[in-house]
């Protein structure tokens, strides 16, 4: 990773999957106005206009939008290529995915409901992975996975998401251990913070924490990690 000028992120490109949603905007705008250049799919052209809008004008010069389904493998070979050929190079990939479900009984939900959580989370973080971390193995580069404390410990009502994001915290454990003699710096953050309810001012303070713990990451080229962001730091 190279970066240039005031800010250790200055010409830093980033591409965040998931930017879309409540943690990963926080993760753009905080990323976005740090320096980095920032490139975001999402299948929802107005949730990407949504997220062009609350930047700056400078903000928005450095933010790079792409229509299309990362989770499916063909769409993200595609906006990988355009990624590419937009920004030349991406020094980190990030991907924070999926969806809360929730689910009062395991027992009294139909396959077809574990599918779909498993498809929003762990499905969708295996096809990135497979589409971005390549990137990195010859190239230094970060990769991050986003998680949420649910994958390691469940709570009423939220028993698919924590079997889909437990897989992803192995997933996780698996990309490090096959990329640790490569350049890849492949880690996992664990976001013990409520961004998206509660108070506007919390959101953004919340926000502003987990963007600050991701940009750390990527610029002291931290790896092989899971970390933990909560309340209690900074």
């Amino acid at each position: 990773m190279t970066a240039h000028g005031g800010s250790p992120l200055d010409g830093v490109a980033v591409l965040v999957a998931g930017g879309t949603g409540n943690v990963g905007r926080a993760i753009v705008t905080g990323l976005v106005h740090s320096g980095a250049t920032v490139v975001v799919p999402s299948r929802s052209a107005a949730k990407l206009a949504a997220l062009r809008a609350v930047q700056t004008a400078a903000g928005a010069d450095r933010l790079i939008t792409i229509p299309g389904d990362i989770s499916n493998e063909q769409q993200a070979a595609e906006i990988r290529h355009e990624a590419l050929a937009r920004v030349t190079r991406l020094d980190a990939v990030v991907a924070s995915l999926g969806s809360f479900v929730a689910a009062p009984s395991v027992l009294a939900e139909p396959r077809a409901a574990l599918e779909h959580v498993l498809a929003d989370y762990l499905l969708a973080h295996f096809v990135v992975a497979r589409t971005f971390l390549p990137l990195f193995t010859s190239t230094p580069g970060t990769y991050l996975l986003i998680n949420g404390p649910l994958a390691f410990a469940p709570a009423p009502g939220s028993g698919l998401v924590s079997i889909a994001t437990a897989g992803q915290a192995m997933l996780a454990d698996t990309l490090i251990e096959e990329t640790a003699h490569t350049s890849a710096r492949v880690n996992e953050l664990v976001i013990h913070l409520g961004i998206g309810w509660g108070s506007p001012e919390e959101t953004r303070r919340n926000g502003e924490r987990v963007a600050g713990a991701v940009a750390t990451i990527i610029v002291d080229g931290t790896s092989g990690t899971r970390l933990h962001v909560s309340a209690s730091e900074g």
